[in-house]
């Protein structure tokens, strides 16, 4: 008589045996060669995707209703000031064309002296007619206006000073940015080359800032 045991262990050989026994047998798996693949080769189907859009035109500000918005990051006080500098070495090397690089098309040179009366000239053709009548080459190496006692206004601030009908806060875009610049050297000897204050309103172009307006108490004499 056979031992139990040994029967279980039979059939664990045979369910071992059977499956290696048809894989010998079986015939081997054959693949096509690069060659005997067709020319057209199938492509990966589509996927659909939504068209990008347009984003809105940029606005200086908006309201949380108007849904979807493009928003312009403010020009920095910095850049402002940079005209500023830049506008007066311009004035002193009496350079024309320099200057109405930094003016805006329709720049105004308003005198505040004259009680508003009479239609302001365009600033450029302001500074051309004093370049041909004063020498502000007399300027150079002298101090003009110190940057500590510039005053520097936006639209929601109340401008208190100058006080003129051209420049109000309600006449401010909201990125707009005037510079009061009190002047240290107004006069070379008996020559008068500037008033004793200019008012630089500065309205924002693009990535830049150009001069909107010049308020000055100045006549050429």
């Amino acid at each position: 008589m056979r031992p139990p045991s040994t029967l279980p262990s039979l059939i664990l050989a045979a369910l071992l045996g059977s499956p290696l026994l048809g894989c010998g047998m079986g015939a081997a798996a054959s693949f096509p060669a690069a060659s005997e693949l067709p020319e057209e080769r199938r492509r990966p189907d589509g996927v659909a995707i939504d068209l990008a859009s347009t984003p809105p035109r940029p606005v200086n500000q908006a309201d949380a209703r108007d849904g979807v918005v493009t928003l312009r990051t403010p020009l920095g006080i910095g850049l402002a000031l940079d005209v500023v500098a830049e506008f007066f070495q311009r004035v002193i090397a009496e350079d024309s064309e320099a200057l109405s690089d930094l003016l805006t098309r329709d720049a105004l040179a308003i005198q505040t002296g004259s009680g508003g009366q009479g239609q302001p000239p365009n600033a450029g053709h302001w500074w051309e007619q004093r370049f041909r009548r004063l020498d502000y080459g007399k300027l150079a190496g002298e101090p003009i206006y110190r940057e500590s006692e510039l005053q520097i206004f936006r639209a929601e601030d109340v401008l208190a000073t100058p006080h003129h009908p051209a420049i109000q806060p309600e006449t401010l875009d909201d990125q707009d940015v005037v510079i009061r610049v009190p002047i240290m050297t107004a006069r070379i000897a008996a020559d008068r080359l500037l008033g004793d204050e200019i008012v630089v309103w500065l309205r924002r172009d693009g990535p830049r800032f150009r001069i909107y307006r010049l308020l000055e108490d100045f006549q050429i004499q």
